[in-house]
């Protein structure tokens, strides 16, 4: 029992701080970094060591405590708010130095797509980082985590914009990982409408964050890969 109790309150705590930073940036501004270009920023500086299983991406992916979520004390969620993958793939040119973590799970993509940038773009990026991550790391099996589905509650033409761009992603994303020979994990399956917008049952209001059962979901989904 307390151990929910816990993990009901950190999950909680998180949404409401990643709730937060989102609408203080706006969505326009999310492809920007919060730091100087090559600065990697508080959230970078923790320490990685050998045999970590190490969390890479964006807001939705950040708002949550995996190492209390999966019970994990390995686990070390390096992802944030105004995080993107043009700014990571300098940082992991340099980040890590002399640590072989077990695994990097990656979710980016998201914010290069509110910003407008075209799909075959995002992939290109991707692509790159998951080559530095490739040659810097070779005994580290990289994850690439689907990139999932959004809901603007007051824009139709938004959500349809959005619903075709986040699946023809996900199918360059799962080229790329069948191309390294790294796991895809398809999370957009487990939430995602008919209609190709994210399932308010598993969203906050504004219908982009995620809401506790949607973490609960991605943690099986994830203990579930990790254990095999």
């Amino acid at each position: 029992m307390k151990y929910k109790i816990l993990l009901s309150v950190s999950l909680l705590l998180n949404v409401v701080l990643a709730y937060m930073c989102w609408h203080k940036s706006g969505t326009q501004d999310n492809s920007q970094s919060s730091v100087m270009p090559g600065q990697p920023p508080l959230a970078f500086q923790m320490e990685v060591s050998d045999g970590d299983i190490v969390f890479l991406g964006e807001s939705r992916l950040g708002a949550c405590n995996w190492s209390l979520l999966l019970a994990d004390d390995r686990c070390q969620t390096l992802a944030y708010n105004g995080n993107d993958l043009k700014s990571d793939i300098e940082r992991m040119k340099h980040l890590f130095k002399g640590v072989s973590p077990e695994r990097f799970i990656l979710m980016y993509g998201e914010a290069e797509l509110l910003s407008g940038m075209e799909v075959g773009e995002i992939a290109e990026q991707y692509e790159q980082l998951v080559g530095v991550l490739k040659e810097r790391f070779p005994a580290t099996e990289v994850v690439l985590l689907s990139v999932l589905p959004m809901r603007n509650p007051n824009d139709n033409n938004f959500n349809l914009t959005m619903s075709d761009k986040v699946k023809n992603l996900n199918i360059f994303l799962k080229t790329i990982a069948s191309r390294h020979d790294y796991p895809y994990v398809n999370l957009y399956a487990d939430f995602v409408t008919a209609e190709g917008t994210l399932n308010p049952e598993y969203s906050l209001t504004d219908g982009f964050f995620l809401n506790k059962v949607a973490y609960i979901i991605a943690k099986d989904r994830l203990k579930e890969f990790l254990n095999n």
